[in-house]
């Protein structure tokens, strides 16, 4: 009898030393397992970058806001944000595969599309162009037949087929005024100075500046006399969309997302702006931003936010090459695709969000 107790306790220190060693192996494998999970939940963020079209300012805050609220993060998106390029053409990084997202203007899209870079609009941001033919009040310049003689600063990128239609409505031709060229940023100084009569600028740029620094203006939107071109897209290549569809769907949905955050968040989103542009007002930039969501609303994005359509690239195009800057016509419907807009439940929501003033 004493035998079997003595090896019925050896069996339970051996049972028992079994169960700890598999609790301590069990145990171990969780921790290993956690540890590569972690691993792989680290590097499974996509690096990612998106070339912008100007030095950060108003347009650009809900890019900025966005990324700082985690919106690219959650959709396992590392993204950096990078100032236009000053040497080379923006949308070459994207076409060559260097760079996986841009935004640009809508001119500069089409003319690198028509010269052969491969790159395709996946997301319209402003539907309508909000070049503006810009006078002081005080000069009396306030309809097109009274530009008749005036001194228009223009920069050397602008569509000459953007003002033409203003300058028909008052009966006159590009050779009735005389187009001053001047550097990016000299346009306003000199308007306030008198150097010259208006500046060819943006509705929400160069106005609300010059109405900042004192100088009241007029404003003559060219989308009020039929010009129909839109303003900037988001694009990517054709190798990124056919290789990686689901990296761009992820960009627009957080993109989108960013936009519907900022809508109620302009000063907050502006913010991350200035930090990394410290020359911008933060109260300037923020009322710019509410103007360019007042922008956004467009009968085009009724049902779905950022949704293009032919008959306006079609337009854009045309404008272009009666202006001479195309080497030749693309195809409209091979410069665009709908189809991650048409998906995202967020391109509705954003529809319904812009449909309410800014905050």
């Amino acid at each position: 009898m004493t035998v079997n107790l003595e090896m019925a306790s050896k069996e339970n220190i051996l049972h028992t030393t079994h169960c700890a060693a598999i609790r301590v192996f069990s145990a171990a494998l969780f921790l290993v397992a956690a540890a590569l999970l972690c691993s792989g939940a680290a590097s499974a963020a996509d690096k990612v970058s998106l070339r912008i079209n100007f030095t950060p300012w108003g347009m650009h805050g809900p890019l900025f806001g966005g990324k700082a609220q985690g919106m690219y993060t959650q959709e396992g998106i590392d993204l950096e944000i990078r100032p236009p390029s000053a040497g080379q053409q923006n949308e070459v990084f994207i076409g060559t595969g260097r760079e996986q997202f841009g935004l640009a203007n809508a001119d500069s899209f089409v003319k690198a599309r028509a010269s052969g870079i491969p790159v395709v609009a996946i997301m319209a941001d402003e539907p309508d162009n909000p070049f503006s033919v810009i006078t002081l009040k005080k000069a009396g310049i306030d309809s097109p037949e009274k530009m008749k003689g005036m001194k228009l600063a223009w920069f050397q990128s602008n569509v000459i087929g953007l003002v033409e239609p203003v300058l028909h409505k008052g009966g006159l031709t590009r050779k009735d005024i005389e187009f001053v060229m001047v550097a990016r940023g000299a346009e306003v100084q000199m308007l306030a100075a008198g150097q010259v009569n208006g500046l060819f600028g943006y509705s929400f740029g160069q106005a609300l500046t010059l109405e900042q620094k004192g100088f009241p203006v007029n404003v003559m939107p060219v989308r009020d006399y039929g010009v129909k071109f839109y303003g900037t897209v988001f694009y990517t290549s054709e190798a990124l969309l056919k290789s990686n569809p689901d990296l761009v769907k992820r960009f627009v949905r957080a993109t989108m997302k960013s936009m519907i955050w900022t809508h109620d968040n302009t000063e907050a989103a502006m913010k991350e702006v200035v930090a990394v542009s410290p020359d911008r007002d933060l109260k300037l930039e923020a009322r710019k931003l509410r103007m360019i969501y007042d922008l956004y609303k467009s009968p085009d994005y009724a049902q779905r936010f950022g949704l293009m359509n032919d008959e306006k690239w079609q337009s854009s195009i045309n404008i272009l090459a009666e202006s001479g800057d195309l080497p030749k016509k693309p195809n409209p419907k091979e410069m665009y695709t709908n189809v991650f807009v048409e998906a995202l439940d967020e391109a509705k929501t954003l529809a319904n969000v812009i449909k309410q003033p800014a905050k």
